[in-house]
C-alpha cells in the first residue's frame, strides 16, 4: 500500500487537532453560558467534538502522525472561547456564518483520502452534518434541537 500524499496527511492531522481544540472550546463556552438549555447544548457539542476525534484517532496512529499536545490544544480551544461572542444570539450567528465552510472542508478531506480511510473520514464529516442540523433546529426554536447531536453520539465510525 502506498502512503497517502502529504497534503492529505497534514489536513487529517490538522482536523484531528481541531476536534480536540473544539472540545475545549465548547467546554469553556458551557461554563460561560449557565442557562441549563444552552449549557446542555454546548456540552453536547463538546462531546461531539471528542467523539469525532476518537473516531479518527486510529488513522492518526496508523500514519504515525504526531499531534500537538492535548494541553496546548486545550489552551488554544479555551483562548478561542474567550474571543467568542458573549451572548447566545451572537454565538449562534457566528456558528451559522462559519460552520457551513467546515462541512465543505471535511468533504474535501474525504475526497482526497484513500479508500481504506473512507469510513472514518465519513464519520468525521458526519459530526459537522450533525452540528449543522442542530443549528437549523436551534434557529427554528425546536425544543429538542440537540437531537442530531445525540444521534451522532450514538453512532460509531465502524459498525459494531
Amino acid at each position: 500500500m502506498t502512503r497517502p500524499d502529504q497534503t492529505y496527511l497534514a489536513k487529517l492531522l490538522l482536523y484531528y487537532e481541531e476536534e480536540i481544540e473544539g472540545e475545549a472550546y465548547f467546554d469553556a463556552l458551557a461554563r460561560r453560558f449557565p442557562d441549563p438549555a444552552q449549557h446542555k447544548r454546548l456540552m453536547l457539542l463538546a462531546e461531539v467534538e471528542r467523539h469525532a476525534a476518537r473516531g479518527v484517532a486510529p488513522l492518526i496512529a496508523h500514519y504515525d502522525l504526531t499531534p500537538r499536545s492535548v494541553e496546548s490544544l486545550t489552551m488554544s480551544g479555551h483562548e478561542q472561547a474567550r474571543r467568542a461572542p458573549g451572548t447566545w444570539a451572537g454565538l449562534l450567528d457566528e456558528m451559522n456564518r462559519t460552520y457551513p465552510a467546515y462541512l465543505a472542508a471535511f468533504e474535501a478531506l474525504e475526497a482526497m483520502g484513500p479508500e481504506a480511510d473512507q469510513t472514518r473520514l465519513r464519520f468525521l464529516t458526519e459530526h459537522e452534518v450533525a452540528a449543522l442540523d442542530y443549528l437549523a433546529l436551534e434557529n427554528a426554536g425546536a425544543a429538542q434541537s440537540y437531537a442530531p447531536l445525540v444521534r451522532y453520539l450514538a453512532s460509531a465510525p465502524v459498525p459494531a
